[in-house]
Formats: structure tokens, sequence, C-alpha cells
């Protein structure tokens, strides 16, 4: 495990002044030896970091919070990374709304490319259960790494079947990863560490569960991923965040197809399913907030016989991992 580099921990000071996101932390990380350069040199560069220093007391407030964050990182075996690092996921940074400050409990997949998310429902059916074991199951089997949520349901089955696999999994966190919520999966958290996996949270240390971060979540789960498995879903799902930043990130989403017993007893829970599998190209591009164009992209597997259609697009998309390079710094 490699620590915070220097490089990453300036950004991550900068980052605590007032109205410095990521588009002004990537502004500073395109000059060259920012690292090497006084706030006040860089402030000239950066309108951003100009307005926030208006305040004499600002920089060290916010350099008083970045070493209270390393403090909390070597407390838990913890680095912070941005695209600066090699470690970063580059999946990740070619994403157009990428956190740039990636916080990480662990060992993230030596080939991070080969990695693939399966989310779902908290409440699957039995046939979503087994499904969400299955797929984990033959991800291992191709050696790729699984993503999800450590979620109830869907996420913390695919996770478990993965480990009970043998293969490697990353969590990502709603939060700052000094918490395991919930708090009755801190023994999959620590399974998932012990096993050579990762927790990872785009959330700094301290920060808490709050509604809106699940669904910033979600699209980091996307964003490491090459391609999404949605095991099961009701057309109001949280799971359907994360599928349709796959598509928009110009990635694939496979939806598993229903069982006659889950559809004659009209589950709730596997309504998305259907109406992505048998709808309208108007109802499924709504639903999936895409444009027609995109639903080329998803993938219906209706056995598992189908699953050989991940492999082939793995294949086909290995030479186009990151297809922006401008994202990258």
């Amino acid at each position: 495990m490699t620590s915070t580099s220097p490089q990453t921990a300036l950004l991550m000071g900068l980052s605590f002044l007032k109205g410095v996101g990521p588009a002004a932390l990537k502004k500073v990380a395109k000059i060259p030896g920012f690292h090497e350069l006084s706030i006040e040199q860089l402030s000239l560069e950066i309108p951003q970091l100009s307005k926030a220093l208006a305040d004499s007391d600002a920089w060290p407030r916010a350099l008083e919070a970045a070493t209270g964050q390393l403090d909390e990182m070597e407390r838990y075996s913890a680095r912070a990374l941005s695209p600066l690092d090699r470690e970063y996921p580059k999946l990740l940074s070619a994403t157009k709304d990428d956190p740039f400050l990636l916080y990480v409990r662990g060992t993230l997949a030596v080939e991070q490319e080969q990695s693939i998310a399966i989310i779902g429902t908290r409440e699957p059916t039995s046939h979503g259960q087994q499904t969400a074991i299955r797929i984990s199951q033959f991800c291992v089997e191709q050696g790729w790494s699984v993503v999800s949520g450590l979620a109830l349901g869907c996420d913390s089955i695919a996770h478990q079947a993965t480990l009970d696999a043998g293969g490697h999994t990353v969590a990502v966190l709603a939060h700052g990863l000094q918490m395991i919520a919930p708090a009755s999966h801190r023994k999959l958290a620590e399974s998932i560490l012990e096993a050579g996996g990762a927790l990872v949270s785009q959330f700094r240390f301290g920060e808490k569960v709050q509604r809106q971060q699940y669904v910033q979540r979600d699209r980091v789960q996307a964003g490491l991923a090459r391609g999404v498995i949605m095991v099961q879903s009701d057309v109001k799902g949280g799971s359907l965040h994360a599928s349709r930043a796959a598509l928009e990130y110009g990635r694939w989403l496979a939806i598993p197809y229903p069982t006659n017993k889950d559809c004659g007893n009209e589950e709730p829970k596997v309504q998305a399913n259907l109406l992505i599998a048998n709808g309208e190209d108007s109802e499924r591009a709504r639903l999936l907030h895409c444009t027609t164009a995109a639903l080329e992209r998803v993938l219906i597997l209706h056995s598992k016989a189908d699953y050989s259609t991940l492999v082939n697009e793995m294949n086909l998309s290995n030479t186009l991992v990151v297809q922006n390079q401008d994202s990258l710094i």
C-alpha cells in the first residue's frame, strides 16, 4: 500500500478552501511544478484560489484540516489519490464528473480496467439473490474485479459471493471511511480488506451519511467499472443511478431477465428489468435517461448462457479503456 503523495496532499489542502472544487483542482494540477509554488503564486493562476484567499485565515485553516485528514488516514491505513497518482483508476478519471480526490483503504485491482459493477435492489427476490451470486462467480472466473456499494441486498450478496469464489472486490461508500453503513456490514467490509480488496469513497474522513451522497456514490461505482450489471430494480430504484451513469459514460449496461415466477407474481423489484427488456425504445430511454442510440449498449441476459456477451463486451472495449485523454492529468 502506498501513502498519500505530496502533490495529492497539497490538492487535498486546497480542496478545503471555500469555492475550490474538482474543476479548480484540475486547473491547479495542470500547472507545471504546482506543488513547488507558494499559495500566493498559485492564486495568481487560479481565480477561485484568489477569491478564497481573500480571507487571510483561509489557508491556515485549510492546512489544519488537511493535516487532520492525513492523521485519520494514518489511523485507518488509508490514503488519498488524485489523477496525478498512477494508482488512481483511469476508468474513473475518464468520466466527466470524476471526484478528483478518492480516499482508499486496502488494495485496488491490479488490472483496474478489468472491473465490473454488480448492483441491485436492497430487497431482491430469491431468483435475484441467486443471479447476483452466479454473476459474481462468473466474473471471478473471468478474472474481473467486482465493484459494488456494500448496501443491503444485491450489493452485499455480490461482495460476499466474490469473496467466497476467491475474487477481488471493491466497495464504494457514500460517506467517509471512518465508518461502515449499514453497521451490520462491518464484518463484510473487514473481510473485503483481509482478502486484498478495497473500500473507497469520494467523501472525506469524518463525513457521515447524507441522502444525496448515495447518488454520487452510485455514479462512482459506474465510473470505476467497464460496465454495470443491474440484477434487479423497481422503476424508481436507486440502482438506476449507476445504470444511467454507465450509459452516460459510454459503457454498457446488462439486465438479467426476470423469471416467469417473478413476472407472474408481479414482483415490484423486477419492473425496471421488464421495462428495459420489453418496453418501447422511447420508454426505455426515458427510464434510463439516455438517447435511443445509447440503448445499443444495453444487454439483456435471459440465461447463464448469455453471460458470454459480457465477455464479448469486455473484449471489444479492451482497447478503448480511456477514450477522453483530455480528462487525464
